[in-house]
């Protein structure tokens, strides 16, 4: 695959193009598409990405909080009022991803959290990160570290370590010749499809066992437990939105 340097000046207005877990080369694609069709060079593009359809993501939404609230598990939901949270997205991410969180500690320059289970809702990054198409969310644990985002340096041992006890870890983004994103996906096991319940199951019941262990070892004020009365009061919110609670 042929590369290209980049200033840094251009790098980073790339990277104020992006949404969500967006590589470069699909913000450079975006931007090439809106370039072709302002030049008449196509007709405007109508991308699908096989996303799955609103009632069914919300459907997602409502049967993990559920399962989480069941379950007795402590996370953190979406924080900020918005239009997605007044539609019944519960947790960050939009129509092609969602992504909970069960600890503190954030990658400021992804702008997300740093340790996530995270549930893909369309095949829109499947191809930047070699999965094939599926109409069955997959689901992975995501670790998010960027050079350069605030603590990124001291939170870098506590990363190394979750990806050496839990093992199975893939890079799919690379920062400045660093690595800076991995996915570790529940894939090939006996549940019907990829049963996104089966795998968060999974996740809280031997990964996130690990992961607590590492972060209660490594005593990290940058990454660390989530503080119960804030997530009661996040949650509260919550109940009062969604249907039939």
């Amino acid at each position: 695959m042929p590369a290209i340097n980049v200033s840094n000046a251009l790098y980073e207005r790339l990277g104020s193009h992006a949404v969500g877990f967006e590589t470069p080369e699909l913000v450079i694609e975006k931007v090439l598409d809106v370039y072709d069709t302002v030049m008449g060079k196509k007709e405007p593009i109508v991308v699908t990405h096989g996303s799955l359809d609103k009632q069914r993501i919300l459907k997602v939404h409502n049967e993990l909080f559920q399962f989480l609230r069941d379950n007795n598990v402590i996370f953190m939901p979406r924080q900020k009022a918005s239009e997605r949270l007044n539609q019944g997205y519960w947790f960050i991410g939009d129509d092609n991803y969602l992504a909970i969180s069960f600890y503190t500690g954030g990658d400021t320059s992804n702008k997300t959290p740093n340790i996530t289970f995270q549930v893909y809702l369309s095949d829109f990054y499947l191809g930047s990160i070699n999965r094939s198409r599926s109409p069955i969310p997959l689901s992975c644990i995501q670790l998010s570290n960027t050079a350069g985002s605030s603590g990124w340096k001291t939170k870098e041992p506590v990363i190394n370590e979750i990806r050496k006890k839990l093992g199975g870890f893939e890079c799919n983004r690379v920062t400045d010749n660093i690595e800076s994103r991995w996915n570790r996906f529940y894939e090939n096991r006996s549940y019907n499809g990829a049963d996104y319940l089966k795998c968060l199951e999974e996740f809280l019941t031997k990964d996130k066992l690990i992961i607590d262990e590492v972060i209660r070892e490594a005593k990290n004020s940058a990454i660390g437990f989530l503080d119960q009365n804030k997530v009661d009061r996040k949650i509260y919110t919550i109940e009062k939105m969604r249907p039939n609670t």
